[in-house]
């Protein structure tokens, strides 16, 4: 059966619609048309078919990419219409008008200025022509449900607020302006906003001049400490998964993918699951972030794809030199070798705020780009003028529209060779690394996005004989060049589509027969056989060598890398007791799941070889605890993160404790080895510091009466809004640990128990036979956020349990597993 669902409406102009309306004034070849009216029977201008199958996932069936966007767009607000509404108003700058105490003055000021109307219109000049057909039909779906349902029955948790409104396309505009920015500039919004020249008479000029050095904050010694920590630019403590299986290890003739994006659980980067399809023209499924019209991460009949957070710097800082006593000039020596002065520009921005108030606050820039307040990215920096600098920021990201364009382009690749030359081509993607494979049996790693062209010779030239800054900076994984040159500007490749980026020619990738791996690190170990090496610092980890290595790659992988090579190497040896040495859908859904701790593996053996003979460990407080029972806990402990693990808690706040990043130096007692990346460093160093860590770990859960024995699902798990807050146990832990499935929260609770609002999101395991692609999923946190929908927390539930189930992409297997009836959306 089928819901007819009929709509007739005249359509909000937009940019767009103005665009076309100028198009066509002049097209009439007389005045006769013009002097009798016909009636017709108006022809809709959107018309989908939806539908929804087992967890609410809709399979969207148009004749043209205005229906595909107008049915994605429809079924995305009756789930979650809340969260892009509210993200329509950040974005907008509009967040003190509306959202109350949630408000923010400086992301209103960033984002009014970023999201101007001109950026607007040139983001949109630059989409092909299904794009903005999908984008506009998207917007329309939307304000259909909205129009539809009525803002007061909608989702409680925005029903009847005055910013759920209907949209249009430049409303989405907006939303993928601010999200280009996640590897760049969203996350200096405050010190953009910050950022004010001092006054002409207060600090500069020779005499009067402010010195300030680098302090204890801002060093070039690789153990420095920053107020700014670029893992929250990349993402690398809870990012994501990805392994790309091909023929050689899956022994057939097709690849396997499994993808698990980590992402926070609400809010912008919610991924929200459905299927397209266009006869003829596209037919993909998969999961997008909200607003997105196309699948970012999926598969196809051929090629099925997942994305991880890159290593890449998607920004780098300029230092200028300003002219003595103007705070607003700076001195450039431009491309002829000819020195000027140039000006930093004020623009005015104007919010509006409750009560019909407004607010002016100035946005500063140079030729680079919005300048910054240096001093609230680290303290230890100067302030506009100290020292005569001031520093600046230019992000690729934020020149780069064609994000919507790559992903349609890679909906409809072919084979992995096919993807690698659509992203080369188009070179849309912001700031992730890509993982695919195909039915013909390859499997891909590639690092093909947007990265400033910056060498590594040119990143050691323009920080040298510049002052202390630049140096500690890099040191610090922030790129900054000295900006009183046009020798440091970006430089240019042929094959690139943007200036001032690296073309495809000079990012990395890899096509293997056996597999391709990342789980955020950088593109320098994807496969233990063919190490890629000879590309811009700027797509590593670090800027600056690791120190006892040769190739300026080489560095320590985190933990959860380091997992997710041994579990590949022991499913091809059988050591994981799975049966056989190749990889199936089933065994891969084992293994992904499996929840070792690597940390653990790595230094549990010597902590409890340490802790049973000596049990009386030191405490913080400067007490004693017995280790007696916590050490009997942890030798029964599994070594696992499992909700019926005993132990798991216990070891996870030892580890917490023990001062470890990737890089240290000083914990282990076999160091890093670029020979030997998989198995370094090791052997943990036990002292008073390991003593103590874990004597606070027992008596922090002795103090929070949580026993030792708890099963892992009893202090971990995920509330469930819908059912009365019941408790679903959750599995998996902290990527610090080496757990490769990383589940996460805020930390533990006033009472000591772990709620975990991000981690796993679409995970997707993906193979091929000669009937199309195998898919089975789980999207971790269910489809909506709408705690009174019924796919709230179902998919939750299944998840945790380990329990996938199968995508239906045939007709055959969407008919089997329908849910409702088909909704005929017509307008």
């Amino acid at each position: 059966m089928s819901m007819h669902v009929l709509h007739y409406r005249t359509p909000t102009l937009t940019l767009l619609a103005i665009a076309v309306s100028f198009a066509l004034s002049s097209c009439s070849d007389s005045d006769d048309s013009f002097t009798r009216i016909e009636p017709v029977t108006p022809a809709a201008t959107y018309s989908a078919d939806i539908q929804r199958t087992q967890f609410g996932i809709p399979h969207i069936t148009a004749d043209d990419y205005k229906g595909l966007g107008y049915g994605v767009g429809y079924a995305f607000a009756e789930d979650n219409i809340c969260s892009l509404a509210r993200e329509i108003v950040v974005a907008s700058g509009q967040s003190m008008l509306y959202l109350g105490e949630s408000g923010d003055v400086a992301s209103d000021v960033f984002y009014t200025w970023y999201n101007s109307p001109e950026r607007r219109a040139n983001f949109l000049a630059a989409q092909d022509e299904e794009v903005i057909d999908a984008v506009t039909g998207y917007a329309a779906g939307y304000s259909r449900y909205l129009r539809d349902t009525g803002v007061d029955n909608i989702d409680p948790d925005c029903a009847g607020m005055d910013w759920v409104r209907e949209i249009d396309i430049d409303d989405l505009l907006a939303v993928y302006g601010k999200a280009n920015l996640r590897g760049g500039l969203s996350n200096f919004v405050a010190p953009i906003a910050a950022a004010a020249p001092p006054a002409q008479n207060g600090v500069m000029g020779s005499s009067r001049m402010v010195t300030v050095e680098p302090e204890a904050g801002l060093e070039s010694d690789s153990e420095a400490e920053s107020d700014f920590d670029m893992d929250t630019i990349n993402v690398l403590e809870d990012g994501s998964n990805a392994y790309a299986l091909g023929s050689e290890v899956t022994g057939t003739s097709s690849g396997i993918l499994y993808g698990n994006p980590h992402e926070p659980w609400n809010g912008v980067q919610r991924f929200y699951e459905f299927h397209l399809t266009m006869p003829g023209e596209l037919d993909v499924m998969g999961a997008g972030q909200q607003g997105q019209p196309f699948p970012n991460i999926g598969f196809n009949k051929d090629v099925a794809w997942s994305h991880t957070v890159s290593t890449a710097k998607r920004f780098t800082f300029y230092q200028l030199n300003l002219v003595n006593g103007d705070p607003m000039k700076y001195n450039f020596e431009n491309s002829d070798g000819v020195f000027e002065q140039r000006d930093i520009e004020a623009v005015d921005v104007t919010i509006q705020l409750p009560d019909d108030q407004t607010l002016v606050q100035p946005i500063y820039l140079s030729h680079f780009g919005p300048m910054l307040a240096a001093n609230f990215v680290n303290e230890a920096l100067p302030a506009w003028g100290a020292n005569n600098l001031a520093y600046t920021i230019r992000d690729a990201a934020s020149e780069n529209p064609r994000a919507l364009n790559q992903w349609r382009s890679m909906n409809k690749a072919s084979s992995v060779e096919d993807l690698v030359d659509r992203m080369q081509d188009t070179l849309g993607l912001g700031f992730v690394n890509t993982i695919a494979t195909d039915r013909y049996g390859k499997a891909l790693y590639a690092d093909i996005s947007t990265v400033p062209h910056v060498t590594a010779e040119k990143l050691n030239d323009c920080s040298a004989n510049a002052g202390p800054f630049l140096g500690a900076l890099i040191a610090q994984g922030v790129p900054a060049l000295n900006g009183a040159t046009a020798d440091c500007a970006w430089g240019n490749d042929d094959d690139s589509p943007q200036m001032g980026i690296f073309g495809g020619s000079n990012l990395p990738y890899l096509i293997r027969d056996d597999y391709a791996l990342n789980s955020n690190d950088s593109y320098w170990l994807s496969n233990l056989d063919q190490r890629l090496t000879g590309f811009s610092p700027l797509l590593s980890r670090r800027l600056t060598p690791f120190p006892g290595t040769d190739s300026p790659e080489a560095v320590p992988l985190s933990l959860r890398t380091r997992m997710a090579f041994i579990q590949i190497f022991d499913r091809l040896d059988n050591s994981d007791d799975l049966g056989g040495n190749t990889f199936d859908l089933d065994n891969l859904q084992e293994v992904v799941y499996g929840n070792r701790s690597y940390a653990a593996e790595l230094v549990l053996d010597d902590v409890l070889a340490d802790c049973t003979a000596n049990p009386m460990l030191p405490v913080s407080s400067g007490s004693n605890v017995d280790a007696t029972q916590a050490c009997t806990v942890l030798s029964n402990w599994d070594r696992r993160d499992n909700v019926d693990s005993k132990g798991a808690h216990v070891f996870r706040e030892f580890w917490e404790r023990v001062p470890f990043d990737d890089a240290t130096m000083t914990v282990f007692n076999v160091p890093f080895d670029e020979a030997d990346p998989i198995n370094t460093p090791r052997d943990l160093i036990i002292n008073a510091t390991t003593r103590t860590a874990l004597g606070d770990a027992i008596t922090y859960f002795q103090d929070k009466n949580i026993a030792l024995d708890a099963p892992l699902g009893s202090v971990q798990y995920v509330l469930d809004a819908g059912n009365n807050n019941e408790r679903i146990a959750m599995h998996g832990g902290l990527g610090r640990e080496g757990i490769f499935n990383v589940a996460r929260g805020p930390g533990p609770n006033d009472d000591g128990e772990y709620i975990i609002n991000n981690g796993p999101t679409y995970m997707q395991t993906v193979t091929f036979d000669n009937n199309g692609p195998i898919a089975e999923a789980l999207l971790a946190y269910s489809q909506s956020a709408d705690s009174t929908r019924p796919y709230h927390r179902d998919q939750t539930r299944r998840y945790s349990d380990k329990n996938w189930f199968r995508l239906p992409f045939s007709a055959n297997e969407i008919s089997e597993q329908a849910v409702g009836e088909v909704i005929e959306l017509r307008e």
